[in-house]
């Protein structure tokens, strides 16, 4: 068994490594294949790279096309329709915190020219090369401060896109290029994660974003076939037949609990981590709010509850009595994490590899290893 699960797994690496490093001749150019990510394109061309962001709520349209450019060259004359941004960027402006800590593993920090909403970057890179000056504080993401900008003069604005934005107000005006990072909306936890390779190509860190990303890719997948479960072309195959824990995630806030669909991104890290999601029969791709009593319903029976809290101290089972009813408080099976004294948010978009072995520990015994995330609520 032990055989077969080896040539498996070196099976399923040789493919992904085989399609990410080809190109493939098309009448558009050599596309650069990607092997999870579901809503970038990429075509090679003579003296430039198209790169097209497909629009994550209408499939049919694109959020935007950008022609990527080497900055040391002059621009083809046979440039299509586009938005034109010169690689490698020397100086961007970047709006949020996650793309930070990408781009400081990158090794190219020193790229990062001017940050949004700086109390919530927790990049301790960012912050203090912001405090030292070297890095513009250019307020609120909402409403940034356009005179600032202008004054970083960055050679592109890196953003998170929303549905129905209807642009970017005052951006728009500056003729600077602003790049959709639309990764948040990838379905799959690879799929987010290979975002990592456009970020290379933008920065000009192809190789070392390839490397990055082929390890996490390596690792979920080790991961996901020690917990008895692996998914190939979208066909999920259980290697053992032990009894799958069920889990209970998240926590009432205000009157609402809000809860991952049986679609999205969370949903599908528990199946890969060999759980039994209880509201995995539920078709939504985001999360949705139930009152207390349609979650205690599914979920007072639970064997293991997790979830995510920002506070100045840790948790404990006193602060869970109203919860005293669930199975997995009498259990004291609950994991929680506290994302103000974790870098959660920061490392698991490009990271899953990283919270996929803290759910295999949580959930089966057989898997050792120190959790980085979650912790054992204390009493």
């Amino acid at each position: 068994m032990k055989y077969f699960t080896s040539i498996f797994f070196s099976l399923i690496i040789l493919l992904t490594s085989c399609q990410q490093n080809k190109t493939i001749e098309s009448q558009d150019g050599k596309e650069i294949p990607f092997a999870y990510a579901q809503l970038v394109k990429v075509w090679e061309y003579d003296g430039f790279r198209k790169l097209e962001i497909i629009n994550p709520w209408d499939s049919a349209s694109l959020l935007q096309t950008y022609l990527l450019v080497d900055k040391t060259k002059e621009l083809p004359s046979n440039l299509p329709d586009g938005v034109v941004i010169r690689t490698p960027l020397e100086k961007s402006a970047v709006f949020t915190t996650v793309h930070c800590s990408a781009i400081e593993e990158l090794g190219a920090v020193n790229s990062i020219a001017g940050v949004t909403d700086l109390e919530y970057v927790s990049n301790p890179t960012v912050a203090e090369l912001t405090k030292n000056g070297k890095i513009a504080d250019l307020g609120s993401g909402m409403s940034p401060d356009v005179e600032k900008i202008i004054t970083v003069s960055p050679d592109a604005i890196l953003l998170s896109p929303f549905k129905n934005s209807g642009g970017h107000g005052e951006l728009d005006k500056l003729g600077i290029p602003i790049f959709e990072c639309a990764d948040y909306m990838e379905h799959e936890p690879l799929g987010r994660a290979e975002w990592i390779r456009v970020y290379g190509m933008l920065y000009g860190k192809e190789s070392i974003a390839d490397s990055i990303f082929n390890n996490v890719a390596l690792i979920y997948k080790r991961i996901e076939l020690e917990t008895g479960y692996s998914s190939v072309d979208d066909t999920h195959v259980r290697a053992s037949l032990r009894e799958k824990p069920s889990v209970l995630y998240g926590i009432d806030f205000n009157g609402a609990w809000y809860v991952p669909g049986g679609k999205s991104y969370m949903a599908k890290m528990f199946a890969s981590a060999g759980a039994n999601y209880i509201f995995k029969e539920t078709t939504h791709v985001g999360s949705e709010a139930f009152t207390f009593e349609t979650v205690f319903d599914k979920g007072y029976d639970a064997d293991v509850w997790l979830f995510l809290y920002n506070e100045s101290a840790d948790k404990t089972y006193k602060d869970l009595t109203r919860f005293e009813k669930f199975k997995s408080v009498k259990n004291r099976n609950v994991f929680a994490c506290n994302t103000a004294k974790s870098h959660y948010y920061d490392e698991i978009p490009f990271h899953p590899d990283r919270l996929l072995k803290d759910l295999s520990v949580i959930f089966n015994p057989n898997c050792e290893g120190k959790l980085i995330y979650y912790r054992y609520l204390k009493e």
